[in-house]
């Protein structure tokens, strides 16, 4: 009778060992689960693109038709990113203010003028702007957006300064910049970038001397 007892309490405490070693092991997987599931767990502001590459994913565009490509796009939230076989990586929505200045510039009728100004550019927030940003820019600091954007700005605005004569552009610089901001938009759209304004802040003559908002009647 003692060695029977003797059994069954062996039996039970192996029993209840095995269970809280079992229970032990799946509290650490679970704890370790949570681990990784956090540290894989990539989250960005509203002023943020998140760009997660290494998966092929599924699209539309915005006519309808269904193609595959290599990233998918979070924005302004948070998503799991699968170990090894995905990385992820980070757009900035914020704007970029650019500093534009020309060398000078022969006007229509053959004035030579300077101009300065400044324009503010972002990242456009649509699906379509947002995958051409990533595989122009994704991992490119900002200075370098930067620098292509003035390139292009400064560009589109010395081609509409030789098409307009001197008197045009103190008459109504407004009128110029506006178009400076849509010719340059259109330009860097491919790229996901857009103007969101340009402004004209001075402009010199041939002497250097600043003709900023003066009009001419």
């Amino acid at each position: 009778m003692a060695m029977t007892l003797g059994f069954i309490m062996a039996e039970y405490v192996v029993n209840s060992t095995a269970m809280i070693l079992a229970v032990v092991i799946t509290v650490l997987w679970i704890f370790a689960a949570m681990v990784v599931f956090l540290s894989r767990y990539a989250k960005v502001g509203p002023n943020q693109v998140l760009v997660v590459s290494g998966r092929r994913h599924k699209y539309l565009d915005p006519d309808g038709s269904e193609h595959v490509r290599g990233f998918r796009i979070v924005k302004g939230g948070g998503t799991f990113v699968y170990p090894v076989v995905e990385k992820a990586d980070v757009l900035s929505l914020e704007l970029l203010t650019i500093d534009v200045q020309t060398p000078e510039i022969n006007t229509s009728k053959g004035v030579l003028v300077k101009v300065d100004g400044v324009a503010q550019v972002k990242l456009k927030g649509d699906d379509v702007s947002l995958a051409a940003a990533a595989e122009h820019f994704l991992s490119k600091p900002a200075a370098e957006i930067k620098n292509l954007a003035t390139q292009v700005v400064n560009s589109r605005l010395r081609a509409i300064l030789r098409a307009v004569t001197f008197e045009d552009i103190l008459r109504d610089s407004d009128a110029i910049a506006s178009k400076v901001q849509q010719a340059a938009s259109e330009e860097l759209a491919s790229m996901g970038l857009t103007v969101v304004s340009f402004t004209i802040r001075e402009v010199r003559d041939s002497q250097g001397h600043p003709q900023v908002n003066q009009l001419v009647t």
